[in-house]
């Protein structure tokens, strides 16, 4: 389950020291305490299942983690499909675009869709999640109380102070805290944390960037710049492309920005030359949410078809009734239940 790593490279008293990492697919899912803490989770709920179905089943310890894996991410999808869209695209969209779970089975695969991720959705659209992000974060002991405000900028790539106990204590009390919680509110801010201090180094010469180099990133900059080095066309042409509406001037009416506030708008203007001149980020994150939504149009298009398309072209989705892969009843009852 660990391995040793240096995410950064520690010193005390020119001796280098060695932290513990977690065993991930993904080095990013280290680089702050929550998304830890998530990790942990699914681990958790994979051999709770696995236990579950040893003693219930005489199956090798191979079928008993793939069989486990089968039933996290089916759990996985319907969490995603059943609870977080329909709050991030709101009730209309989520009915309108089939994303909300049936009962127990329903066939809606088809060979003919493209279930790969389009660069609008990784790049720009899917990062709106980054406004979410709150600049404290604390811990919450079983009694209900806090323990801790500890700030975002002192959380990067710093298990070995937070998580002192990989088995339990501290990554309940996160848990609880995540659980608890309200999120950011979804608009064009960005908290210091994430602004300001992205992966702050104090210490300059063991610092990864190097030495010489910025002491922290802008999250925000880095999300539009991203954009650009992938070639995402503007704003202005995603909006024409998922409302049929066009904008050629800055002004929020029918000819211009009718997605956005005269205050979104002015900063805009004040920062772009040219309408067609806006980054996709920046104009899908400041547009004026729609009803029920934490998005506007333009945001709200690209995820609800992307999730669509996700899910439609999933031969393995966990809805389908196919007589070789479907759950049975009994299964979709207790994953979704306990």
């Amino acid at each position: 389950m660990f391995i040793r790593c240096n995410l950064k490279k520690k010193y005390h008293n020119d001796i280098e020291l060695h932290i513990s990492c977690f065993r991930l697919g993904d080095h990013r899912s280290l680089e702050t305490v929550p998304l830890t803490v998530m990790h942990i989770i699914f681990l958790r709920r994979h051999n709770l299942i696995v236990k579950k179905l040893e003693n219930e089943t005489s199956w090798s310890p191979e079928v008993l983690y793939q069989e486990a894996k089968r039933i996290v991410i089916a759990e996985l999808q319907h969490v995603t499909y059943n609870e977080f869209l329909p709050r991030v695209l709101g009730p209309w969209i989520t009915f309108t675009f089939g994303l909300r779970p049936a009962f127990l089975y329903r066939e809606s695969y088809s060979p003919f869709v493209d279930p790969r991720t389009t660069s609008g959705f990784s790049v720009a659209a899917y990062r709106f999640g980054h406004s979410l992000v709150r600049n404290i974060h604390d811990q919450i002991g079983p009694n209900g109380s806090p323990n801790d405000n500890l700030l975002l900028k002192d959380h990067f790539d710093k298990l070995e102070t937070h998580l002192k106990d990989f088995t339990g204590g501290n990554t309940e009390g996160f848990a609880r805290w995540m659980k608890s919680d309200h999120k950011s509110r979804s608009d064009g801010t960005f908290v210091d944390g994430l602004q300001n201090n992205l992966f702050r180094c104090e210490d300059e010469p063991n610092c990864p960037m190097g030495a010489g180099v910025t002491k922290a990133f802008d999250l925000a900059a880095l999300n539009i710049q991203r954009g650009r080095d992938h070639g995402l066309p503007s704003y202005t042409q995603w909006r024409y492309w998922c409302t049929g509406r066009r904008a050629f001037i800055f002004t929020p009416n029918y000819f211009g920005l009718s997605d956005h506030t005269y205050f979104e708008a002015n900063i805009l203007r004040n920062t772009y030359r040219h309408v067609d001149d806006i980054d996709l980020f920046t104009g899908g994150l400041t547009e004026t949410r729609l009803p029920g939504a934490l998005l506007g149009p333009t945001f709200t298009c690209i995820l609800a078809l992307q999730f669509s398309n996700y899910k439609r072209g999933d031969r393995f989705f966990y809805e389908r009734p196919d007589p070789i892969m479907a759950f049975t009843p009994g299964t979709l009852n207790w994953s979704f239940t306990t």
